[in-house]
């Protein structure tokens, strides 16, 4: 069994590193990890075991934990976000007169100095990579550049979901999935951008979550405008206005003018509604969201 500790970078990636037998690491501890580009540190996330030559998910990951940090690689990490900080501003003055309004989001050394990274956003796509040769030379370092999306600018800055927490791009959530307007359209959520765009602009991708199990419960009751008879009141007849999915239960506007909130178990369909499914993918299509 070897034990494996998942380790989160300040860049919000993730890597799978082997833990020595004689260190013993726990959740949230600080870490000098050895990475294909050299040292660096990170937080440990969680640990687990996995036994080796089982298959090829159970491969013993490459890179490997050194050690816990201590109190000097710390003091020393600390000196590396002085030294960031002036090599941004050097970078920032070399790119001062690029178009698309060019913000610098996250730049930080490596451990030993040996790279430089730099994350940044644009309105429009620009390339700066020709502005990276000054601060090469000046800070003898490699820069690691790239321009990211709304999406993972929330995740590097952090903020508040719709829900009140933090959102999950910037606390647990790794890798960003697509995410459209169908899965809205299944959890019966009202397509308002305000409903269902989160704080970068873009749908949530909380949509994503419960998807399969609103999926799989609405196939279970009749759509919306479905001609059916509520066998508890009276045979009375109407059209399903309203779905409450994961509770299994219609709201229905008889023909008499009345509005009846009803088991869907307890109702008999007379008529389904027809829906033009080619209408709807293609509206899918145009309004689909892709993770950046």
């Amino acid at each position: 069994m070897v034990a494996v500790a998942r380790v989160r970078m300040p860049e919000n990636g993730v890597f799978q590193c082997r833990v020595p037998e004689a260190l013993t690491l726990l959740p949230g501890d600080r870490c000098l990890v050895e990475l294909d580009y050299g040292l660096d540190i990170g937080t440990v996330l969680y640990l687990y075991g996995i036994s080796e030559g089982v298959g090829e998910e159970d491969r013993t990951p490459a890179y490997r934990v050194v050690r816990k940090c201590s109190e000097n690689e710390l003091a020393r990490e600390a000196e590396q976000a002085e030294r960031a900080e002036k090599a941004k501003q050097a970078f920032m003055l070399s790119a001062r007169h690029e178009k698309g309004h060019v913000k610098v989001l996250h730049a930080r050394f490596s451990y030993g100095g040996g790279r430089f990274f730099i994350r940044y956003t644009a309105q429009v796509p620009v390339d700066l990579r020709r502005f990276v040769g000054q601060v090469q030379r000046d800070f003898k370092t490699q820069v690691d550049l790239w321009q990211v999306g709304v999406r993972d600018e929330a995740a590097l800055i952090g903020c508040l979901g719709t829900c009140g927490r933090a959102v999950c791009c910037c606390t647990w959530q790794r890798q960003f999935q697509s995410v459209n307007v169908r899965m809205a359209k299944t959890q019966e959520m009202s397509l308002n951008p305000g409903s269902i765009n989160g704080t970068c602009g873009r749908l949530k991708c909380c949509l994503r979550f419960e998807y399969e199990q609103y999926r799989v419960a609405g196939e279970l009751l009749p759509d919306h405008g479905s001609l059916v008879r509520c066998e508890e009141h009276e045979e009375a007849e109407g059209v399903v206005i309203g779905r409450d999915v994961m509770r299994g239960r219609i709201t229905v506007r008889t023909t008499d003018g009345r509005y009846l909130t009803v088991a869907a178990d307890r109702v008999t369909v007379k008529d389904r509604a027809i829906r033009d499914e080619r209408a709807e993918e293609e509206e899918e299509e145009e309004r689909e969201d892709f993770a950046d």
